[in-house]
């Protein structure tokens, strides 16, 4: 999460976590899942591709989105709200996977219209 956004809403961001938490540990349960060899990977992943690494509210979302729990995300434009997208596909069993990922056109957003454009991202 960004960092001016720390003090907002912090029972909606406690029960988030909280349902996070639970995902990790019926998946741990369930099938071996670790969230922390899964996160580091995928962080790893990222910065060897995009010189970066992911914020911690990014690799939620990624993780999330990998454990099936339902997930949206607010967040300004520029604030790196693809990147929880693309991280799962970073992982090795998702080679040759893709995401569509549909955004508004930054050039028509500035006019106010909503139009939108396909993206399509593979690695």
């Amino acid at each position: 999460m960004p960092v001016d956004d720390e003090g907002r809403h912090p029972a909606l961001r406690q029960r988030s976590a909280g349902v996070l938490e639970d995902a990790r540990l019926w998946a741990a349960t369930e099938y071996g899942y670790n969230s922390v060899h899964t996160r580091a990977t995928m962080n790893e992943a990222l910065k060897a591709r995009a010189n970066y690494n992911a914020h911690s509210w990014q690799l939620d979302v990624a993780e999330a989105l990998l454990l099936r729990v339902d997930c949206l995300v607010i967040a300004g434009t520029g604030s790196g709200k693809t990147t929880p997208f693309l991280l799962p596909l970073l992982l090795p069993e998702n080679k040759g996977k893709f995401a569509l990922i549909i955004s508004p056109l930054l050039s028509l957003q500035a006019e106010q219209v909503s139009p939108v454009s396909v993206v399509s991202c593979m690695f």
